[in-house]
């Protein structure tokens, strides 16, 4: 008796939306590996934990961050050898803000990348500032007219 597990049919809508991500993957995974973040590099970055609330959803990930060649890339965690999604800083529309008390939380700041406010907060302080400090330089001299 042979049994047949065929996948079921998926929608057309469904179909793109699994393409989409699927690239979106790839371009994260071949963008890391060019940052050179895979490598020798990796011990230059700024890295650590940290917890993400992204504007589209209320739930709180924890993540492992690397920045490198002025882009966040994000990792489920510190032994995943491809990153789940990536920000370029320099896309950041106005400097960090400080967002202790809107999130409740210490060590907490708001980013905008675009599609409204991200809520990070970080282990320590010195994490959190050296953070601040990359999106700012990211930024160049937008940052010094958006926190104006």
């Amino acid at each position: 008796m042979a049994s047949s597990l065929a996948a079921p049919p998926v929608s057309p809508e469904v179909a793109k939306m699994l393409e989409q991500i699927t690239e979106h993957r790839k371009t994260t995974a071949e963008l890391a590996e060019s940052s050179g973040i895979m490598g020798p590099k990796y011990f230059e970055c700024l890295r650590g934990y940290t917890s993400i609330q992204e504007p589209s959803n209320s739930f709180w990930k924890r993540r492992y961050f690397v920045v490198a060649d002025q882009t966040l890339f994000l990792y489920t965690n510190e032994c995943s050898r491809t990153p789940n999604d990536h920000w370029l800083l320099k896309s950041v529309i106005r400097a960090p803000r400080r967002a202790d008390d809107d999130v409740l939380m210490p060590h907490a700041v708001a980013v905008d990348f675009g599609g409204g406010e991200h809520f990070l907060f970080f282990d320590s302080a010195a994490i959190r500032q050296s953070f601040e400090e990359e999106v700012v330089q990211a930024m160049g001299p937008k940052a010094a007219a958006a926190s104006a």
